[in-house]
């Protein structure tokens, strides 16, 4: 069994300076990884929200395109923040489907069986699902769909992390094993971008 699959990836890394969604690491853009690596993943459809300098995005995930699985939307708000890109994802969410994993398109060390891992759990029990890192919620998040409404209630560039809270104890929480913490690693500022292509240099070279 699979769900649908939320990319989210519309944003303009104003904090970074740069598109941090189109930074090559190892030959392809930090998208290509995370799109790549989702559409190995048991998630049916994929949908990718993109936004900000889309046609870039869309010349850097060329040869992931034609997969059956993918499902292209632009979010128009893009400025907007994350949560209204997170609207846009939950709406195109097929009407059977009962919830959607939802992952970051800045984060290229992600694995295809993590996401199986919550993915699995998710289809188990129907339930809000995420990994914790360091103590905190992590991702990817499967959301059921009898929670998409709070999620869409979102502004600007809230996470989710209250709503998360809020469910916290009911929540399926996935212990992180130790070689799946790089899994959590995103981009953010410029500092995050040097340690990034430090530790990948050294530990993930095929990246």
């Amino acid at each position: 069994m699979t769900i649908p699959g939320i990319v989210l990836a519309a944003g303009a890394s104003r904090r970074l300076g740069q598109n941090k969604l189109l930074i090559r690491v190892g030959g392809h853009s930090v998208l290509y990884h995370v799109l790549n690596t989702a559409l190995a993943a048991p998630l049916d459809p994929i949908i990718l929200v993109l936004g900000y300098e889309a046609e870039k995005a869309l010349a850097a995930i060329a040869r992931l395109k034609d997969s059956p699985k993918l499902r292209i939307v632009v979010n128009a708000q893009w400025e907007r923040g994350r949560a209204e890109s997170l609207k846009v994802g939950l709406t195109a969410v097929p009407p059977y489907a009962p919830g959607a994993l939802v992952l970051l398109g800045d984060m290229p060390l992600m694995t295809s069986a993590l996401i199986a891992r919550v993915a699995t759990a998710f289809l188990d029990t129907k339930k809000l699902c995420f990994p914790v890192y360091r103590g905190s919620a992590g991702r990817p998040v499967a959301i059921p769909r009898e929670l998409f409404s709070e999620f869409a209630r979102l502004h600007s560039d809230e996470s989710g992390l209250k709503i998360i809270q809020k469910y916290w104890d009911t929540a399926v929480k996935l212990e992180l094993t130790p070689d799946e913490e790089p899994t959590q690693w995103d981009i953010d500022a410029p500092e995050d971008l040097q340690s990034f292509l430090t530790m990948t240099n050294a530990s993930s070279p095929s990246l």
